[in-house]
């Protein structure tokens, strides 16, 4: 996920980009489908004269980005996740909503949200004609960092007749709001009640924009689309653990809440565990739970500070509990409740100097945390947040913490320089016991590889002392992913790594890793 790359960007860098995406092996994009960047006059509060859910009626190229992304990411081999996300236009506002937080996340009128996801509905689902399909921006790459690209459609073709797509390619990946749980990003977060108390309210806020947005797309011809709900943050007026709880209202022992309890985070009284489930199919019947289990400064495999942070060393609590969850409604799942971890990352120094990571660390660490995700059954994906380090805040004293307060976790630099983590990414390789012995375990995964195909790598060994790396074995597998789990044994301490061999006849090299 790069939303600075993707959509704050030309149409030229955001094709660029995707190419690069392409040739690190990126299965699926996740891109920010933000209501205010398509919305007409969305910083009115007067609501405009006009059908939203009617894609066709936004006017002129309101969705040229998204359609130009939807479009040359399909003809890169790529799918797409869309995200509904905020902030919402003026006029989509509650009138006299309190002002308990930034505009960012300010919860809109539902009637108002459904039009708008009904509009990237009926655009994005298969159906909706494509407004370029008879033009040509750009020449096609035969191939992406040595992946061969197939090209056909509009704005890559060099041939018109071939670039003819009659509609844009449907999205079937979607997801709703971002970071519900967190202060910027979904407000008001109380109200007072007339004891001068305080209720919050962000669980039942989010409760109804995903039960809006899930009837928006299933009216738009997303029935069976992987839909996700979540996309919880760490840091917020809510922690992960409470806000599912409070959202699927439940108590801390996972049972359906009654009473007074369940109308202090705006739940049913009765209990009734059927008709809470038909009243929110979205929070059952998609595709997942989507979570952002950063770590920061600290190692996939360690405990963070907090224990209330769910992070990759103790996601089998989370999953535990959106189990038991669903469990409490008869809706358990079999192999258990799907989580996708869509945002991932870790900031590095340089060039953050406030970053305690390096960016051997990030490396080792983001190859370290994929194969942990393997490993676990419930998880179907991680996306690495972003391609590109974000930028220091423009406003703040050059040099400060407030400075560089943004995200610093791209695989490159702002000047392009790629950080070792960007070959990390393409080829990962772990070790669990990086000590040699005759039975080593070594995992990888080709990742741009032809996954289509069978997929073929080599272990190379270089001995403690010596630059001259020899093959162990040639390692080769027809997962769908590129993944591949060998077990060789490693004549001594040295240094060892996976080389795949490129479709144009070339050699690609994941990391190094030290064997003791």
């Amino acid at each position: 996920m790069d939303d600075q790359e993707l959509v704050y960007s030309s149409p030229s860098q955001a094709v660029d980009t995707l190419k690069q995406l392409a040739g690190l092996g990126v299965d699926r994009v996740k891109v920010s489908v933000v209501w205010t960047l398509v919305a007409p006059d969305a910083s009115s509060t007067q609501r405009p004269s006009f059908d939203a859910s009617d894609p066709g009626d936004y006017g002129a190229g309101a969705w040229a980005r998204y359609d130009l992304i939807d479009r040359t990411a399909h003809e890169l081999g790529m799918q797409v996740y869309f995200m509904i996300a905020p902030p919402a236009p003026l006029w989509a506002l509650p009138a006299h909503q309190p002002n308990q937080g930034p505009p960012l996340g300010r919860a809109p009128n539902l009637t108002d949200l459904h039009d708008f996801v009904e509009a990237v509905g009926r655009r994005y689902s298969g159906t909706y004609p494509d407004p370029d399909s008879d033009t040509t921006t750009a020449s096609p790459p035969s191939s992406v960092l040595g992946v061969p690209v197939p090209v056909t459609v509009p704005g890559l073709s060099g041939s018109s007749s071939s670039a003819t797509a009659a509609t844009l390619p449907a999205v079937d990946f979607w997801g709703i709001w971002n970071e519900p749980n967190e202060r910027s990003w979904l407000n008001p977060w109380y109200r007072k009640l007339s004891n001068g108390k305080r209720e919050l309210i962000q669980p039942e806020e989010y409760r109804g924009i995903v039960d809006t947005s899930w009837d928006a797309l299933q009216s738009t011809g997303h029935e069976g689309n992987t839909i996700l709900v979540g996309e919880t943050a760490n840091v917020g007026i809510w922690q992960p653990v409470q806000f599912v709880q409070a959202l699927y209202c439940v108590s801390r022992s996972d049972e359906p809440l009654r009473g007074r309890a369940a109308t202090a985070v705006g739940c049913p009284t009765s209990g009734n565990r059927a008709r809470f489930v038909a009243e929110n199919p979205g929070l059952f019947d998609g595709g997942g739970f989507a979570h952002h289990p950063y770590s920061f400064d600290i190692a996939p495999n360690r405990p963070y500070p907090d224990p209330s942070w769910v992070t990759l060393d103790n996601l089998a609590g989370f999953e535990k509990t959106l189990n038991r969850i669903f469990a409490a409604y008869d809706k358990a799942r079999s192999g258990g409740v799907p989580l996708y971890l869509t945002e991932w990352g870790y900031k590095t120094d340089p060039p953050n100097p406030f970053a305690k990571t390096t960016t051997a660390e990030q490396a080792e660490w983001l190859d370290e945390g994929e194969y942990m995700t393997w490993l676990d059954p419930y998880v179907q994906g991680i996306a690495q947040f972003e391609l590109v380090d974000s930028a220091p805040k423009p406003g703040k004293k050059v040099g400060s913490r407030a400075y560089w307060n943004t995200f610093q976790t791209g695989l490159e630099l702002l000047n392009g320089t790629h950080k070792p983590s960007f070959d990390a990414y393409r080829i990962p390789i772990w070790v669990p016991r990086p000590r040699h012995g005759s039975r080593v375990t070594v995992w990888g995964q080709l990742r741009p590889a032809d996954h289509e195909t069978l997929q073929y790598g080599v272990i190379e060994f270089a001995p403690r002392g010596s630059n001259a790396f020899e093959q162990l074995r040639e390692v080769q597998t027809a997962s769908s992913e590129g993944f591949l789990v060998a077990h060789l044994a490693i004549p001594s301490a040295g240094r060892l790594r996976l080389a795949w061999l490129t479709p144009a006849g070339g050699i690609d090299y994941s990391r190094t890793v030290t064997i003791s």
